[in-house]
């Protein structure tokens, strides 16, 4: 392994423990809504901002296959990149735990005007808030014509606002690694769930780059 990707791994996995340490955290601690969403919108902005300039600032499983999917990462880096982020994520997890969480701070589906958000529900809402967080990055980190220094402000803003929106229905994640820092040291045995915090978000990452790209396209002509 070069140098060059040692230190963009170990940049991805400290951002992602960063935002599942403090986001799980903050929920855990007891945190209501409109903390929660700020808790998990200003750290993402500090760690995009920190390590934009090292590793691009993925921070995320779904973002990076949606930089895989683009082209813009080739898969051998992409999955090195998803698993420092898992690995970021557990580290997280496990201190979360060892201070007595548990699997506190874990996204799940919510009981919404009397009845559970069902598993089509879900995954069409994290499909859709990752897929306004994707297009949020497209717009302020990766397209050359963005404002300089905006990026993890209009990232973090942008999180900060889908779990405004999102987090009563199912928490929010948009984010399978994020998830899965607690969620291995919770409940395991609900396996719906992975589909939900794994298929939205990436689904909605993929329509995010690939809509971006098509407008790119068509505005150069």
């Amino acid at each position: 392994m070069s140098e060059n990707l040692q230190s963009k791994l170990i940049a991805e996995a400290i951002a992602t423990f960063a935002l599942t340490f403090i986001g799980a955290g903050a929920i855990w601690v007891g945190g209501d809504l409109l903390t929660v969403a700020i808790a998990h919108g200003l750290i993402l902005s500090v760690m995009v901002t920190a390590t934009m300039n090292i590793s691009g600032g993925h921070v995320n499983p779904a973002i990076t296959i949606g930089m895989m999917a683009s082209k813009r990462m080739d898969s051998k880096t992409g999955g090195a990149y998803i698993a420092a982020q898992l690995g970021g994520a557990i580290l997280a997890g496990a201190i979360l735990y060892s201070l007595g969480g548990g699997g506190a701070g874990t996204p799940a589906p919510q009981e919404f005007e009397g009845s559970m958000v069902s598993t089509q529900s879900a995954i069409l809402v994290e499909a859709v808030l990752t897929f306004l967080l994707m297009t949020a990055i497209m717009g302020t980190a990766v397209d050359g014509r963005a404002p300089a220094g905006i990026a993890g402000f209009g990232i973090g803003l942008t999180v900060t606002v889908d779990i405004l929106m999102g987090g009563p229905l199912t928490g929010a994640a948009m984010n399978p690694a994020r998830w899965a820092g607690t969620w291995v040291f919770g409940d395991m045995e609900n396996n719906i769930d992975l589909i939900i915090y794994t298929v939205g978000p990436i689904l909605g990452s993929l329509l995010g780059v690939l809509l971006w790209d098509k407008m790119m396209d068509a505005s150069d002509e």
